[in-house]
């Protein structure tokens, strides 16, 4: 019984500092990484590859006319057959295409992309937090 009553001693000596400096370090890991999805890229990365993107909004037409990321153009499925060839007008081949709709919990802009890829649209990404993470920014 003493074995174990010290082995759980040291181990508690052990596991003091270990979580202090989990808590406290100034290199210490993320403890929830902000893992991408395939396909999804975060606002200061696109806006690193400067006015080349080419912006699409997944939301409703209510939502875009309301307020809308500059120079973006509106591509919903709910007007996809009225909206892609006003997209195509603005899109050139091989210019990377940025879909965003409106929060984390938004999938139109995952929807959106995956049917523009269908459509031979490439390069197709996914703007990771939506329309909140370009709001949150400016």
């Amino acid at each position: 019984m003493k074995a174990v009553r010290q082995a759980l001693w040291i181990l508690l000596a052990a596991l003091v500092p270990a979580f202090l400096a989990s808590a406290f370090h100034p290199k210490r890991p993320a403890w929830s990484e902000d893992v991408l999805q395939p396909g999804e890229e975060r606002l200061g990365t696109v806006q690193s590859w400067g006015d080349s993107v080419l912006w699409v909004d997944a939301r409703s037409r209510k939502e875009f006319d309301t307020e809308h990321i500059p120079n973006a153009v509106l591509l919903n499925l709910e007007e996809w057959d009225q909206l892609f060839p006003a997209f195509l007008d603005r899109w050139q081949p091989n210019q990377k295409v940025v879909v965003y709709c409106s929060s984390l919990a938004c999938h139109m802009s995952e929807e959106v992309a995956d049917r523009l890829r269908r459509n031979s649209v490439e390069p197709v990404y996914v703007l990771k937090g939506g329309w909140e993470a370009w709001k949150s920014k400016r």
